[in-house]
């Protein structure tokens, strides 16, 4: 499949999560895919996520539609379950949830009076950086299992999620 059918073919089943998606098809659209998720971040205003981060973080994940039914179709087409498509967005939540964290913890520290609550709201927030780190790096981990996984070639035979594409060779 050539770039300008598998971009076509990408964007008209934007909303498709069945079937299955060949490797040249996943990774023609893939970076064409990339570009709404990188708009929505560019484009919106983060200087006020600490309140509004989760509308942020929703507008992002819309934008991400295209890109993880292309990604779904192509995990079905290797065997794999496509609902770990969503495993690669694992980070990005991460993240925003220790940012929230973060943020709200540094208000308590700054509005709040007393040795004690300024030494636990510390340790609070040292605890909190720890497990942010170990949960992005594992889901990172778990993120780039998931890409390797798209890497392997499309399965020759009937699965479970369909036949492959006629005239497709592994």
């Amino acid at each position: 499949m050539g770039p300008v059918q598998a971009i076509s073919t990408g964007l008209r089943k934007t909303l498709v999560y069945s079937g299955r998606a060949t490797r040249s098809e996943f990774w023609w659209f893939a970076p064409v895919a990339l570009v709404f998720p990188m708009l929505a971040i560019t484009q919106l205003n983060w200087q006020n996520a600490e309140i509004l981060g989760i509308w942020q973080l929703f507008v992002v994940m819309v934008a991400s539609v295209p890109l993880l039914s292309a990604m779904s179709r192509r995990l079905q087409d290797t065997g794999e379950e496509g609902r770990q498509a969503f495993y690669p967005f694992m980070p990005l939540i991460t993240l925003w949830l220790g940012y929230q964290m973060m943020y709200w913890l540094g208000l308590v520290l700054l509005t709040s009076s007393g040795f004690g609550i300024l030494f636990l709201g510390l340790f609070a927030l040292v605890l909190v950086a720890i497990v942010l780190l170990v949960g992005f790096i594992s889901s990172a981990l778990i993120a780039a299992n998931v890409i390797g996984m798209m890497l392997v070639a499309s399965d020759p035979q009937s699965n479970r999620f369909g036949a492959p594409e006629l005239g497709v060779t592994p």
